[in-house]
């Protein structure tokens, strides 16, 4: 018999939380260490991602009953933004993962076969991927087809900036209908008929597994075809809009600061001379050092402010579409505005960390042992995406002429 999830109470028990950060702190201290060989090495690596998915990170806003731990938003946060810190290549490949999660918790009581097939999935440890963006795609059509043939249905076309599919058990896919209708399915990454291949290119964000998955004539299951009104390039629904998939981002963001303070803390400790020119005999007495230091952790500090604003309003609209709820216009409105404003003010700060860390040393700051500059290159992917000057004016054109922010992309329309 299906059992229908109810939504528990937003705070999880402390005790929880406190095992959680013992279970995974080791987990992000290893992945920390291992970081800049594995970014300079290249490829996929599951090994980090396997460490993660047995201490539990992939199971954190699954209710206890599936097997996960019931965590509130704001509580998964601290984690997410904890991994990223970490090496945020891996917080960005599960990127699309955290968002399923999101969406699957947030089905109304109608929707509760397809709710308890997926939490039990996460709660079994699966892990989800995406294929949904293609190249060269216009007015929001798909080229990836799911037609009926011979009885069956078949998944076929080429798909681009599929994040994480390369460490997935599952992947979402956004295709075409035969009635030239949008429809979304989840298949098996392992599935006959697909092939990931790891061809993205960026100077950074290099271990996400982001690029090309080609889909040929792949059996879908019926029970994986998503819900009419529940599909993946939906801006109506909270959990696959641009406000949930750009929090993300923000949250990785966030984490990159943290991890480039943490390094240059720990360089400058580790510094055994100074420069003739310096201000004090050590580098750690330094008062100009010690003063970039100072207003570098402040800047993180403020980034992480602006940033634990967002979850637990986030958190009220899943509640709402859990309930069926349709929310007023200007509360929406209201949320979109708060994360496209988040973004204005953290990604360019947050690029900023990455460049002035190389304040406090000469040459040896820049050795390619140390990986340094993958913080900037990270984080100047990550800004890329949605770029800040089409959001601004977004906002701006709220604010003085009253046109709600968008709520949906896709590439191309």
């Amino acid at each position: 018999m299906t059992q229908t999830f109810v939504p528990v109470p937003d705070t999880a028990d402390n005790t929880i939380v406190a095992q959680l950060w013992e279970q995974l702190q080791p987990v992000f201290d290893d992945i920390a260490a291992t970081a800049p060989a594995r970014d300079a090495a290249g490829g996929i690596d599951k090994t980090p991602i396997e460490q993660l998915r047995d201490a539990g990170f992939t199971r954190l806003r699954v209710p206890t009953e599936y097997g996960g731990y019931g965590l509130s938003l704001p509580q998964a946060y601290e984690f997410f933004v904890a991994l990223a810190a970490a090496d945020s290549n891996l917080a960005q490949a599960l990127r699309a993962h955290w968002g399923f999660v999101e969406d699957v918790l947030s089905r109304t009581a109608d929707q509760a076969d397809f709710q308890d097939r997926w939490l039990t999935r996460f709660g079994h440890g699966a892990i989800a991927g995406n294929a949904i963006t293609e190249r060269g795609n216009t007015h929001g059509q798909n080229g990836t087809r799911l037609s009926r043939i011979n009885s069956k249905w078949k998944l076929n076309g080429t798909k681009f900036y599929s994040t994480g599919t390369g460490y997935a058990d599952w992947i979402m896919v956004a295709a075409t209908g035969d009635d030239e209708e949008p429809v979304s399915v989840t298949v098996p990454a392992n599935a006959p008929g697909v092939e990931i291949i790891d061809d993205w290119d960026g100077f950074g964000q290099r271990l996400t597994a982001s690029g090309t998955t080609i889909f040929t004539n792949v059996v879908v299951d019926e029970a994986e075809i998503f819900p009419p009104g529940h599909g993946l390039d939906s801006g109506e629904r909270t959990a696959f809009g641009q406000a949930t998939w750009q929090t993300v981002h923000l949250a990785t963001l966030v984490g990159i600061a943290k991890g480039v303070l943490r390094d240059g803390v720990a360089y400058v400790q580790s510094r055994t001379r100074t420069f003739s020119h310096g201000a004090a005999d050590t580098v750690q007495a330094d008062p100009q050092v010690l003063q970039l230091i100072g207003e570098l952790s402040s800047q993180v500090a403020g980034v992480e402010t602006i940033f634990r604003a967002i979850p637990p309003v986030l958190a009220k609209h899943f509640a709402a579409d859990a309930r069926g709820e349709q929310l007023p216009e200007p509360e929406v409105d209201a949320l979109y505005t708060q994360v496209y404003q988040a973004q204005q003010v953290i990604a360019p700060i947050v690029l900023e960390i990455a460049t002035k860390i190389f304040e406090v040393g000469g040459a040896s700051a820049v050795s390619q042992s140390r990986a340094f500059d993958r913080h900037w290159r990270n984080a100047r992917v990550l800004a890329s995406h949605n770029p800040l000057i089409y959001r601004a004016r977004i906002l701006g054109d709220y604010l003085v002429n009253g046109v709600a922010p968008e709520r949906k992309y896709t590439v191309g329309s």
